[in-house]
């Protein structure tokens, strides 16, 4: 642990931290030796009361976490890689492909391992790409990181001995890996999802994250990775060649809702890819249904017709609903359940059908002639009886 003390100067200029009040008091950098009990000393220290008020003054002490790339207003910079969120909705019915080579790896031996050894223990499973190790907002190593291979097959054995064969026994504390999911991220829609996540996480014209940024309030919000060309000149340098998300925050509750935010993004994400990974699914299913050889089920999983002969279909088939001359199809098939008839037998009803309008339009015709007939026997019985009435 190490400890620096600044005496104020004269006339010094008042500092403001995270938004606290502004302070014009004496000021001491720690840096602990455990970056995991930072958390702990800030919440025990911070706005406690020192001193006995003879030899030592009375004072009360404010603790705030001071970030190594922070500026003099207190903004820093929070730098959070896609894998280390909690991707609780990622497809896993998505098989890895060819171009995946790269994993995701956690709870590294870095206490007990060096760089070196890591390399050399990770190119027992084959040739190393890239090694790369993250680190904390205070430049601390966090035991987790990400190793790269030169081929597929190396980094699918590498991934193979590190899942456990039962994984509710596995020690939360054991050496674990998953696919890279900001490999796939960056390779756009060559990823096995088929899936441009770039694109959906930006949005049209930068949307997402503006929209992303107002719902954290931070100060800037960028992506950055190997493959993105980013125009903003005031964009951070990168951290590594893996995917991560740079944003900008003015206290440290910004950085628990930014990452809250980013989960719930990729979690809908992930949902809309593993709706259209179901669809091809089932579109494929349907396709290959059709091609299947005689004797088996259709696409839909019903028995295949017989052309020809006219039976009655299975209980489980989608028949539509019987025409206006339902009653006539029942008299040329008696017994026989409605559907759609082979192409001989349509023909023949349709031939019934044609009759039948004929001899309707007959009859209709026959009865108009009878009626006019009528009516003029009418109109001549009525002129001859004036006729006879002129004359009388």
């Amino acid at each position: 642990t190490s400890v620096t003390i600044e005496e104020e100067e004269e006339n010094a200029p008042q500092v403001s931290v995270s938004g606290e009040v502004p302070s014009s008091g004496r000021l001491a950098y720690v840096k602990l030796r455990n970056s995991q009990a930072m958390d702990k000393a800030v919440a025990n220290l911070h706005q406690t009361k020192v001193g006995d008020g003879d030899l030592v003054e009375e004072c009360i002490v404010a603790c705030h976490r001071w970030h190594s790339n922070a500026w003099s207003d207190g903004n820093f910079h929070v730098c959070i890689f896609i894998d280390q969120l909690a991707l609780s909705r990622r497809p896993l019915e998505a098989s890895p492909g060819p171009e995946d080579r790269e994993l995701y790896v956690r709870n590294l031996p870095l206490h007990d391992m060096s760089r070196q050894q890591l390399q050399e223990y990770f190119e027992g499973f084959g040739e190393v790409d890239d090694l790369y190790l993250i680190l904390d907002t205070s430049m601390e190593q966090t035991n987790e990181g990400y190793v790269r291979f030169k081929d597929h097959r190396d980094a699918l054995r590498c991934i193979e001995a590190l899942t456990p064969t039962d994984p509710e026994e596995a020690d939360p504390t054991d050496l674990a890996g998953s696919w890279s999911e900001s490999e796939r991220v960056l390779q756009r829609k060559n990823n096995c999802y088929r899936f441009n996540l770039v694109a959906e996480l930006v949005g049209a014209d930068g949307s997402g994250l503006e929209r992303l940024k107002a719902e954290a309030n931070l100060k800037g919000l960028w992506i950055l990775g190997e493959t993105l060309q980013l125009k903003d000149r005031t964009a951070p340098t990168a951290s590594g060649r893996q995917l991560h998300f740079v944003g900008r925050c003015t206290e440290e509750v910004n950085v628990r809702l930014f990452r809250d935010l980013l989960e719930r993004d990729l979690e809908v994400i992930h949902r809309k890819i593993a709706s259209r990974l179901e669809k091809r699914k089932l579109k494929e299913a349907g396709v290959d249904g059709v091609h299947k050889e005689d004797g088996h089920n259709g696409a839909n999983g019903q028995e295949p017709l017989v052309q020809g002969a006219w039976s009655q279909p299975p209980q489980s088939s989608y028949w539509s609903n019987p025409p206006n001359n339902y009653d006539g199809y029942q008299a040329t098939y008696p017994g026989v359940a409605w559907g759609q008839p082979p192409d001989g037998d349509r023909k023949e009803v349709a031939q019934v059908e044609g009759r039948s309008r004929r001899r309707r339009h007959k009859e209709k015709d026959a009865a108009d002639s009878e009626g006019k007939e009528k009516r003029h026997h009418s109109r001549s019985r009525r002129r001859r009886r004036r006729k006879e009435e002129d004359g009388v």
